[in-house]
């Protein structure tokens, strides 16, 4: 057995550097002539109807509100601004990486090697699948924003501008703005993108940010919450709904769906579904001016629908209303904003902070946004429902506090989440605006009883 190991390593290390596109060409063989292969085209799916069931992926110009217009109210001005974003659409994770230039790469072989290749796939995409590969991205390139992450940032700021010219002036003052970003590449470039957005390219140099933390108290706090890493983030427990779901008619369903369309029955795993929809969600994503990932011909609306519910079970229980403790440790970020908005010369009239999924995520359950009567459970695909990722944690996902003085009446607070007026709970539901003094009373908790140490102090 050893002797033939070693008479092995030589050949594996030798397919190893073969170039991709190399590998394809010597495993790929095709009998069927796809230059002529006729398709059902009314299997694919709409890029709308795709961007719109992504999950964390979706890109955010499909849900972008592009009516910039600026909200306005009798008698009152917009003063302040606090503002946290998430970074832009992104690079997967170096797993996902590997995972697409590996076990992808054999899927993509398996399904050309077949005599009679998917009656649904059209000539065109058959070409699209031969030259699919990721040679273009390596595992250090993980999480990098991508240049539609750039495009996003850059979009939102300006039509913030446009909203609000007043409150958001294109000469940068670092006394009137505030800007910062968490220790890591994405928020970077999300910070520096925004900026150009408001100031031009040839400006953005001039901009001073503060120290970027890796852990960051503020944008950032759960990496400081060892409790909430325990009770919810390595609790498995936190996974059985999204796990369980798995083993639901909708999701055997829907990997039936894919394993038929894929003519790979016998060969295609749960995991390698979840792999198939990731691929085809950053694909997509990254380009709004090309045809969406060729990965994407695989699934239709229903197989779509049920991957996005998984992920939406999975961040709803880790990130969201599974647990008190997730959204109750948002208060530093709560309580930064209400020192921003109701303190007089506190600090820039223009706060914008750049951040991560996991920190709007929770902010929005803290404010009581997005929330279902019902926990949200494995049994509740094709029910009505309000938490849908792909709708409030797209990439560029925003939320915005923005205080008006007026002339006859106290402070009040435009609520906005993606671009759009949010009437939070406690506050009027006939009114854009909120009374100042109504927010912090229905917050008073997440500013004064703020004792993020004692929350978070694990159990012994």
């Amino acid at each position: 057995m050893l002797y033939l190991i070693k008479l092995l390593i030589p050949l594996l290390l030798l397919t190893t550097f073969i170039p991709n596109t190399t590998q394809t060409q010597l495993t790929v063989a095709p009998t069927a002539d796809v230059t002529t292969q006729k398709c059902d085209d009314s299997f694919g799916l709409q890029r709308n109807v795709l961007e719109r069931r992504f999950s964390t992926k979706t890109p955010y110009r499909a849900i972008a509100n592009y009516n910039d217009t600026s909200p306005i109210y009798n008698g009152c001005h917009p003063t302040r601004i606090w503002s946290i974003i998430r970074h832009g659409t992104r690079n997967p994770s170096k797993s996902v990486i590997l995972h697409a230039k590996t076990r992808l790469v054999e899927l993509q072989s398996l399904i050309l090697q077949q005599i009679k290749p998917p009656a649904h796939l059209c000539a065109d995409d058959l070409k699209q699948l031969r030259r699919w590969n990721w040679d273009h991205i390596e595992p250090d390139d993980e999480k990098l924003l991508v240049a539609e992450g750039e495009d996003e940032l850059i979009e939102l700021a300006e039509r913030m501008q446009l909203r609000f010219p007043k409150l958001l002036p294109d000469l940068y003052n670092p006394e009137w703005y505030y800007m910062k970003y968490t220790a890591t590449q994405r928020t970077l470039k999300s910070a520096q993108s925004f900026a150009t957005g408001l100031f031009g390219r040839h400006r953005i140099h001039a901009i001073t940010y503060p120290q970027p933390l890796k852990r960051d108290p503020v944008l950032r706090f759960y990496k400081l919450c060892s409790r909430w890493k325990t009770d919810v983030d390595k609790n498995p427990e936190t996974m059985f709904n999204a796990r369980s779901f798995y083993a639901e008619p909708a999701m055997q369903s829907a990997v039936e769906q894919v394993r038929s369309s894929t003519q790979l029955s016998d060969e295609l795993t749960d995991e390698d579904v979840q792999l198939m929809y990731t691929v085809c969600a950053f694909e997509t994503a990254w380009q709004r001016h090309k045809s969406p990932s060729v990965w994407c011909r695989f699934f239709d609306v229903h197989s779509l629908s049920a991957l996005e519910f998984a992920e939406d079970l999975e961040y709803y229980w880790n990130d969201g209303y599974g647990y008190d403790l997730t959204h109750r440790i948002a208060c530093p970020a709560i309580a930064d904003m209400f020192a921003t908005t109701d303190t007089p010369g506190y600090r820039a009239n223009a706060t914008f902070y750049f951040t991560h999924s996991g920190t709007l995520l929770k902010m929005l359950a803290h404010l009581g946004v997005a929330r279902d009567e019902r926990p949200l459970t494995h049994k509740d695909f094709g029910k009505d429902r309000l938490w849908r990722t792909s709708e409030i944690d797209a990439f560029a996902t925003n939320l915005a506090f923005v205080r008006y003085d007026c002339i006859e009446k106290e402070p009040q607070v435009l609520v906005m989440h993606q671009e759009r007026v949010v009437r939070l709970p406690g506050c009027p539901q006939d009114d854009d605006l909120c009374p100042l003094s109504t927010l912090r009373r229905n917050y008073a908790d997440s500013v004064e009883r703020c004792d993020f140490e004692a929350l978070c102090q694990a159990a012994n």
